[in-house]
């Protein structure tokens, strides 16, 4: 699954004509750092995936498109991905993650919501 996302996400800042070092400055961090996070050394997509959804001008729903794997749980809790299908504790990997991230992205939004309201509440007081 760690190999779909993140060709997803070359395959996404290509068609959007983005370089690694134009996307390393809309996440703020280093191009090093964004060039490890498109070849799978790392699994810091998931800290910027509303980051990623807003520059690519997406939705989850869209990003997950075609990105298929299970993940299987054993007897000591260790995760590990396969595709697999004959493996007894087996659970599918991209409506857990898509819910984990929409929770997520949803909790943000409250947050953003809130802070408009309390700066909204401030700029009246003036």
């Amino acid at each position: 699954m760690q190999t779909q996302i993140v060709s997803k996400i070359r395959k996404l800042r290509r068609d959007k004509g983005f370089t690694q070092l134009q996307m390393a400055d809309k996440l703020h961090i280093e191009q090093s750092a964004y060039a490890r996070l498109e070849q799978g050394e790392t699994n810091t997509w998931a800290k910027y995936f509303e980051d990623l959804l807003t520059i690519f001008e997406i939705t989850p729903e869209r990003f997950f498109e075609g990105i298929e794997s299970k993940v299987v749980i054993n007897n000591h809790n260790e995760c590990t991905y396969t595709g697999s299908a004959n493996v007894e504790h087996q659970y599918s990997a991209n409506q857990d993650i898509y819910d984990k991230l929409l929770e997520q992205y949803e909790k943000h939004l409250a947050a953003k919501d809130e802070q408009i309201a309390l700066l909204k509440s401030l700029l009246e007081k003036k």
